[in-house]
């Protein structure tokens, strides 16, 4: 019954198929000791196809790589095989397929070679340390999957300041991935950077610790300021907190400096003195700077103040230090214009956001005032259309355009013009407006912005397929959907998953001459963090369209850690009980040290911010320029100008019979008058008259690390 339905549904087909078309997708990179896998297609045929897929490397020591499958693909379906690399070499490697039955072809196109297949994490008990220290740390060795791998270093030896090799581990003995040593460093160790390193395979981890001597401060100087103010505040606030470890303020003097960061021929004043003031503390001072006469700042640009604190204590003459940097601006808000993709497609819905936010980031809440929006697909200012919006709890609006096909199929851009009326507190009838404008002019009061145009897609048959998102959270272990829209009636749509720049899911949809269509795929662990998807078709005319899109999906990590500490709070020489849980047969690394440590310095530990960039480094996709803001990026697909720009963009090659279009369109920036505006604005052209003044530097503090242990859960 499988199989009459498969015939069934290759007849349907293949009575508007002209042509016989195959496409071979596969990642643009092979690495050493891992999977590779590639899809296969094949359209407007009636059988069954016989495909052979072989990649081949000539390496560079002289030795040929070769390894090779047959899959059997059924018409109008996306079929996965795999290839297992073993381990390999550098070289010049090449992807090759060919039609052996059902259709004929061959075709083969280079592959980039990355010798990076492991991830090494190296985690010290402390950042920094003492002469006659120990230094203790942990070598965890992964696989691409954050797996425990069979794989262990060549050796691992330490680097003093001066470059010298002072011990090594020759082949260490790894448990669960992991190899964990220690080092006593000698009373009198040359100072300065030192450095652990790790050699796995082909590929060399390196992790920074510092070695310096040091007098242990026994009080904290902390600045309590606004990050951002505005000129017409006219002054500067500084409160300045200074207590010893145990909670008792400091009596002494504190001198509080205050000097713009930036120092350039065009932003006046060209250089002047630091201002001082020197004021007696007890625990807490606030000092005042006026902005115009003692800085002498106008509101000409923006300008960073940078704050310098220095208290003395009364009774040792000992001091501490702190900084901290204000930033001055004309303005209270500040606008953004988010677009979700670097082209639109002529008759498929485009979609941008407008953002306004304070200096601080926090969102412009108005829901009273109206947000006005002028657009249009020309230059010609007269001829935009308008429409009325308001901003959301977010201090954003989303934009949906429509842009309409071309006849012709000339290219042309989107300008986008937005006016935000706010009314005036002393009148109700007094409108200020807020001009956003893409190519033109944006203005709040008077503040002026510039943003380049939205360019338009291209195809030689000017028609487009487009992906959207429509699970709104979209998490491991769960189904995602997407919506795939067209600008011509669909026969089918194949689609491919990728993650950590390998395919890990792909398929092929019948749809019945419909412009819509949807599917959904479950969404592994190796997936995350970010899933790219490719949908695509051949036309009738063997154009390929196509469209990708980036879904940042929740649930990196498969395992999982609970602390419980008791009591919270314990006298010297007390008890302390930790109960720890976690998956099954874990291997569980424990480090415990004085908080004050990790103000003095941190980076010795392993965080999950390291490991999530970490994961992306496998991933050889063009990343999103929203993925560390406020925007998610799962809304953003990458600049698909052409259909090529999808496949080059998402990290895969292509081998097919039909035609990909490359001809890259236009896009649009500011010209060279305007760049040498700007960066004039910024403060960066022009000599500095005089060097700043040197910021006083942090005094060290070295607290002993009291918990370093290794534990399996039961």
């Amino acid at each position: 019954m499988e199989l009459l339905g498969i015939l069934l549904l290759s007849g349907i087909i293949s009575n508007v198929a002209a042509e016989s078309y195959y496409t071979i997708i596969a990642p643009k990179v092979v690495r050493p000791d891992s999977e590779y896998h590639v899809a296969a297609s094949v359209t407007g045929v009636s059988t069954p196809s016989t495909i052979y897929v072989e990649l081949t490397g000539e390496l560079d020591t002289g030795k040929i790589f070769n390894i090779s499958r047959t899959i059997v693909v059924e018409p109008y379906s996306t079929h996965i095989l795999q290839l297992n690399i073993g381990e390999t070499t550098p070289g010049k490697y090449k992807l090759t397929a060919r039609g052996l039955s059902g259709i004929d072809f061959y075709k083969s196109k280079d592959i980039e070679y990355v010798h990076k297949s492991y991830s090494v994490f190296i985690q010290t008990d402390r950042a920094i340390y003492k002469p006659g220290h120990k230094v203790m740390f942990r070598c965890i060795i992964l696989d691409s999957r954050l797996r425990p791998s069979i794989m262990r270093p060549s050796d691992v030896y330490v680097i003093d300041g001066d470059g010298n090799r002072v011990k090594q581990w020759n082949r260490p003995p790894v448990t669960h991935g992991i190899f964990g040593s220690e080092l006593e460093l000698s009373q009198s160790p040359v100072l300065g950077k030192w450095k652990l390193v790790a050699n796995v395979g082909d590929q060399t981890f390196e992790k920074e610790f510092e070695v310096a001597e040091y007098v242990l401060p026994n009080f904290e100087v902390t600045i309590d300021s606004p990050k951002h103010v505005q000129f017409k505040e006219s002054k500067i606030a500084a409160t300045v907190h200074a207590k010893y470890t145990y909670g008792k303020p400091v009596k002494g003097e504190a001198t509080i400096t205050a000097y713009p960061d930036i120092f350039s021929g065009v932003i006046q004043p060209i250089f002047q003195q630091p201002v001082r003031k020197v004021v007696p503390i007890n625990g807490k001072v606030t000092v005042d700077f006026d902005i115009l006469s003692e800085l002498r700042l106008t509101d000409e640009y923006e300008r960073p103040i940078m704050i310098d604190v220095v208290v003395e204590e009364e009774l040792t003459t000992r001091r501490q230090n702190a900084s901290t940097q204000i930033t001055l601006h004309k303005h209270k808000y500040t606008m953004e214009l988010i677009r979700t993709s670097d082209y639109f497609k002529p008759g498929l819905k485009y979609t941008a956001f407008l953002k306004l936010t304070y200096h601080d980031g926090s969102p412009v809440q108005d829901t009273k005032n109206d947000v006005l929006i002028a657009y249009g697909y020309t230059y010609n200012q007269s001829a935009y259309s308008n429409l009325t919006k308001k901003l959301d709890e977010h201090g954003m609006v989303q934009l949906d355009f429509y842009p309409p096909k071309s006849k012709d199929n000339i290219s042309f851009p989107l300008n986008i013009e937005v006016k935000l009326l706010i009314k005036s507190p002393c009148s109700s009838t007094n409108i200020q407006y807020l001009i956003v404008c893409i190519c033109t002019q944006a203005q709040y009061l008077n503040l002026h912005e510039w943003f380049p145009s939205t360019s338009q897609a291209m195809s030689i048959s000017n028609e487009y397929v487009q992906a959207i998102l429509k699970t709104e959270k979209p998490m491991v272990n769960s189904y995602v959907e997407i919506e795939v829209n067209s600008t011509a009636p669909l026969k089918y749509i194949s689609y491919e998953i990728l993650g950590r720049g390998d395919i890990l899911d792909a398929g092929s949809i019948y749809v019945q001459d419909k412009y819509t269509t949807s599917f959904k795929f479950l969404a592994t662990y190796v997936m995350a963090p970010i899933a790219h998807v490719i949908v695509y078709y051949v036309g009738t005319d063997g154009e390929v369209l196509a469209d990708s899109l980036d879904v940042e999906l929740t649930g990196v990590l498969q395992n999982h850690v609970d602390i419980k500490i008791t009591p919270g709070e314990v006298m010297p020489g007390e008890n302390v009980n930790l109960m720890i849980s976690a998956k099954p047969n874990s291997f569980i690394g424990l480090l415990g040290i004085d908080q004050r440590s990790l103000l003095l310095k941190s980076g010795n530990d392993i965080s999950y911010d390291q490991v999530y960039k970490e994961l992306q480094t496998y991933d050889k996709a063009e990343p999103s320029p929203h993925a560390d803001g406020f925007f998610s990026r799962s809304l953003w697909r990458p600049g698909s100008g052409t259909a090529d720009d999808v496949f080059q963009k998402t990290g895969v090659i292509i081998l097919t019979n039909g035609y990909v279009h490359e001809n890259f369109p236009v896009l649009y920036y500011r010209n060279s008058i305007e760049d040498v505006m700007f960066a004039s604005a910024g403060g960066f052209s022009g000599p500095a008259a005089a060097l700043p003044p040197e910021k006083v530097k942090v005094r060290k503090n070295f607290p002993e690390t009291w918990l370093w242990q290794t534990l399996e859960a039961g």
